[in-house]
């Protein structure tokens, strides 16, 4: 190895001093006399000189070079050092702070001239600065073990009190000359120390959920478990954790579900399932350790620990809520098959009219399948029904809870007589009517029974009637006759004796009582027996009714209009005894001096209509309640011919009576 190489092989400092003693060691050729060399000598000694001249100049380059050199790697050094992401530091012994990079003047929170010379146990919480000082302390102590690295974990505070946490890893350093200094890494870990406190609190979290959640939860590795809470022990009736620990999950189950499928073999379907998704919720029916069956739900979810893979287990007893399904279950089936058998239509709709049940029975009736009707608007789907009065039926369903009855509700697909009943659904805790219920029933054959009876009733009224009133003009023509043949012959014969016998003022008096006698007795004979009625028929009777009432007692109108065909027999006599009785009941008790009666018939329908200017009377009276026995007697009649009757009279405004009579 030469000189140079030495030379570029050694520290500056050395090599300068290696330098130096060369040449001290070849001063003493300079020195040397030479008057006693002899010239060969001296031209050796002056060659000697200029080789180590030579020598001398390119070792100083090469000394350059190498200081050249080592600036440049200590600028790096120092880019290094200053830029570095961590803080590096150097302390003396009793921790003051010597050098440190830009890094850690911003951890510390200030420039670097003002943090030179203080102590880093300042920048240290209160509370951590005796576990600092002892950091520093055993730094010292291992001052011969430089090559072992010491840390520590220090809440630290900024210039301005911000708190952050730090790891200081130092070691100690003996530099020759010097006292001895340790060099500390300053590490800022509070994002990593945040989130282990938020791991931790999450642990604890999870924790406590896990040991006091009021579901059991247990955690399983390979379809074994690992871990189970208090919820679980006492759900399986076990003593402590250590009869489920270690258990498979299955291994409680029974050898066959309710349905028939391996206990074991549908495990591990749904252990299957859970691995692809990720989660897994099912029913399964297990035994306690007891021996006692339960269903319960069990939630699986898959979790990755560090690799590791485990099963997080929620299991909730629903055996009670299973039964109770499987009874509501039986229930809708039961109200279903109820519906879907009824004979009636059975129709749900909500609040806004849409329909949300529709039986058998319903399709039956319109042709319209339950899937299609659902959900439809029951007005938009029965156009025919889109009625005000349907409308408003509805709606004071809805509003006041009250049943409500539409009649005559007609189908399309389906002839006959319908009656929808609607009534209100209630809730157990609603306010307000969530919907209705409509039973439809087919009433066609109901009517028909009803009409057939109200015909069967008409017309054993109507023979009633015929018997009332044959008999009644039976006993009334036998009075005539007797009143005629009898009475009346009496009279005639008793009159003209009275004219043969004298001829004084008290006979005349006595001929012209018995003419009036006569006359009376012609009139009721007349009344008794209308012989007008059976000769000339209806309408003429009328009219000769009407003129043979005094014009001094009451001025009478009568019009009739339709009467030219004849009635049936029973129904003319019942409407001249009608007209008849309402004339004497004007003149005996309305003290009324005009009536007008008008008699019309129009097709099927024959209609009575008596007015007068009279007293008038409280119409508002029940038929049982009306004064006499004439209004009461025409009112009989009326219901026995299946007519209606009405009224219209106020004290001192008159009376107006309508009869309104079918003919057949």
């Amino acid at each position: 190895m030469d000189e140079s190489d030495f030379l570029r092989q050694q520290p500056s400092h050395e090599a300068l001093m290696a330098l130096r003693e060369r040449a001290e060691q070849r001063r003493h050729l300079v020195t040397q006399a030479v008057q006693d060399k002899t010239p060969d000598e001296i031209e050796q000694l002056v060659q000697e000189l200029q080789t180590h001249q030579i020598e001398l100049e390119m070792q100083f380059e090469e000394l350059l070079l190498a200081q050249a050199e080592a600036e440049d790697a200590r600028t790096e050094f120092m880019g290094l050092y200053d830029f570095a992401p961590v803080g590096y530091l150097t302390l003396d012994r009793p921790g003051t702070i010597r050098q440190l990079n830009l890094c850690a003047a911003q951890q510390l929170g200030s420039v670097r001239q003002r943090l030179l010379g203080r102590r880093l146990a300042l920048f240290v919480a209160e509370a951590d600065r005796p576990r600092c000082a002892d950091f520093l302390r055993h730094l010292h102590l291992h001052l011969h073990y430089s090559d072992t690295r010491h840390t520590c974990e220090l809440a630290m505070r900024k210039q301005d009190g911000t708190p952050w946490f730090a790891l200081l890893e130092g070691r100690p350093v003996q530099a020759p000359d010097q006292e001895p200094q340790c060099r500390i890494v300053l590490i800022d870990v509070t994002a990593r120390r945040a989130a282990a406190e938020a791991l931790a609190q999450s642990e604890a979290r999870f924790r406590h959920l896990f040991e006091f959640s009021a579901d059991a939860v247990l955690l399983a590795r390979d379809m074994h478990v690992v871990d189970c809470n208090a919820a679980a022990l006492r759900l399986m009736e076990a003593a402590d954790k250590s009869q489920l620990i270690g258990q498979m999950m299955s291994s409680m189950a029974p050898v066959l579900q309710p349905d028939g499928t391996r206990s074991d073999e549908l495990a591990r379907q749904h252990h299957a399932t859970l691995l692809r998704q990720g989660a897994r919720r099912f029913e399964w029916f297990h035994h306690t350790l007891q021996g006692k069956g339960m269903w319960m739900e069990v939630t699986l979810t898959s979790i990755d620990m560090n690799g590791e893979q485990l099963v997080h287990n929620v299991w909730r007893d629903i055996t009670a809520q299973r039964a109770a399904r499987e009874q509501l279950r039986a229930e809708k089936e039961f109200t279903e098959n109820l519906l879907d058998n009824s004979v009636d239509a059975i129709v749900a709709l909500d609040r806004a009219g849409c329909i949300t049940a529709w039986n058998r029975t319903a399709e039956s009736y319109s042709g319209l399948t339950e899937a299609s009707v659902l959900g439809q608007d029951i007005f938009a789907l029965f156009p025919h029904l889109d009625t005000p009065e349907g409308r408003a039926t509805l709606q004071q369903v809805l509003q006041h809870g009250e049943p409500a009855t539409l009649g005559n509700v007609p189908f399309l697909k389906r002839d006959g007589h319908f009656d929808a009943y609607i009534v209100p659904l209630r809730g157990g805790q609603h306010e307000t009517i969530p919907g209705v219920l409509v039973v439809i029933r087919d009433v066609t054959e109901r009517n028909r029974l009803v009409e057939e009876a109200t015909r069967l009733r008409l017309t054993q009224q109507q023979e009633v009637l015929s018997a009332i009133l044959s008999t009644q003009e039976a006993e009334r023509k036998r009075i005539a006759e007797a009143l005629h043949n009898g009475v009346g012959q009496l009279l005639y014969a008793t009159k003209l004796h009275l004219e043969r016998s004298t001829a004084d003022a008290t006979s005349s008096k006595s001929l012209h009582l018995l003419n009036e006698a006569i006359n009376m007795t012609r009139t009721i004979s007349f009344e008794l027996t209308p012989g007008i009625l059976e000769d000339f028929g209806l309408k003429y009777a009328l009219e000769e009714l009407g003129r043979r009432i005094p014009r001094a007692s009451l001025k009478a109108s009568v019009h009739t209009s339709g009467l030219e065909a004849p009635l049936p027999t029973l129904l003319e006599v019942a409407v001249y005894r009608m007209v008849q009785e309402l004339f004497n009941n004007i003149i005996k008790h309305a003290s009324a001096q005009e009536a007008f009666i008008h008699v019309v018939r129009e097709a099927d329908q024959l209609s009575i209509s008596v007015e007068d200017n009279g007293q008038g009377f409280d119409a508002g009276l029940q038929p049982g309640a009306l004064p006499g026995i004439g209004l009461p007697g025409i009112h009989n009649r009326v219901r026995l011919l299946g007519g209606t009757l009405n009224i219209a009279s106020r004290p001192g405004q008159g009376t107006i009576i309508s009869i309104e009579l079918p003919v057949r």
